[in-house]
């Protein structure tokens, strides 16, 4: 008796188990779910930039939805995620709401969405040339001998486009350029990946590089090396001599390491024409560089600090 209700109860177990299979697997039934963070993208902006406009992304990119379709679909797009758009093709100046479109595969059904219509600007569409910086990404960077150098780079600008908004907020161009694998003996081009910044070095968003895709930039490690500086100056007026020179001792350069070895000192002049006071004045040092060496620090010129005394 017992093993007879033993049996019956396995067998039961089996057999909801074995029903709820056929129904998940070949049933497949249908179900609904929500797929949150949506992300909306603008479509036929090239028609748009055709009449010198482009539209503005704002803080509301993203809906939610609710999708209904088979269970194996909805799961497939859980998975995924979802994309939609907005036809700004027939937009025009100043603010436009239009409908938002979602993306969906076949089987799929949209039930709800958290936001029918996107509200945004158009503005007229601006070109301007931005100074292109180059850096180097942190892997395999720079040690207390040895650093990744740009020998040179194609261009020292390039041309940033899109809403005039956002292309006046860009600052520069932040080009980044792989450290991996660095060549030692002699300079190689690298594809130089850039994105628009703006003075606090953030990204902005929503504005083309005009052939970023296209920049290259020579590179090859280098040796680092401390140096004595050897400051003189030209150009002092007659009747005034130097009473202060406040300036590094050291600066450090960069170049191949068979040139770095036989530097032990570099020679910088300090331009003092136009100098008629006795106030302090910051002024500009050129080096006198060997070709292919560099300074190494060359976001911040050398300076130094002069103070003159009329001759008694």
């Amino acid at each position: 008796m017992l093993n007879n209700k033993t049996f019956l109860r396995v067998f039961s177990l089996v057999a909801a188990v074995l029903l709820w299979a056929y129904v998940m697997l070949e049933v497949d039934p249908y179900k609904t779910a929500k797929i949150s963070d949506v992300s909306i993208t603008f479509a036929n902006e090239d028609v748009l930039a055709e009449e010198g406009l482009a539209p503005i992304s704002g803080d509301d990119m993203e809906v939610a939805v609710k999708i209904k379709g088979r269970r194996s679909d909805v799961n497939s797009v859980r998975k995924t995620g979802l994309t939609a758009y907005v036809d700004v093709s027939s937009c025009k100046k100043g603010e436009n709401s239009e409908e938002i479109v979602i993306n969906t595969p076949d089987g799929i059904s949209i039930e709800t969405v958290s936001e029918e219509y996107l509200t945004f600007e158009v503005e007229e569409l601006a070109e301007e040339e931005k100074t292109l910086n180059i850096e180097f990404d942190k892997e395999n960077g720079e040690s207390e001998s040895k650093v990744p150098w740009v020998v040179a780079a194609e261009t020292d600008s390039v041309t940033v486009k899109g809403a005039k908004s956002l292309v006046d907020k860009v600052e520069s161009v932040k080009g980044i350029v792989s450290s991996e694998n660095m060549p030692k003996e002699k300079s190689e081009w690298r594809d130089v990946s850039v994105t628009a910044v703006d003075k606090d070095g953030n990204i902005v968003p929503d504005v083309s590089i005009l052939n970023g895709d296209d920049i290259q930039a020579q590179v090859r490690l280098m040796a680092l090396k401390t140096v004595e500086l050897d400051i003189s100056s030209s150009d002092l007026r007659e009747d005034f001599q130097i009473d202060k020179l406040d300036v590094a001792d050291n600066i450090r350069i960069v170049g191949p390491e068979d040139m770095i070895q036989e530097i032990d000192k570099i020679k910088g002049f300090a331009e003092l024409a136009g100098i008629d006071d006795t106030q302090t004045h910051k002024i500009n040092v050129n080096l006198d560089l060997p070709e292919g060496i560099y300074l190494y620090d060359q976001k911040n010129p050398l300076t130094v600090k002069v103070k003159l005394k009329a001759v008694e």
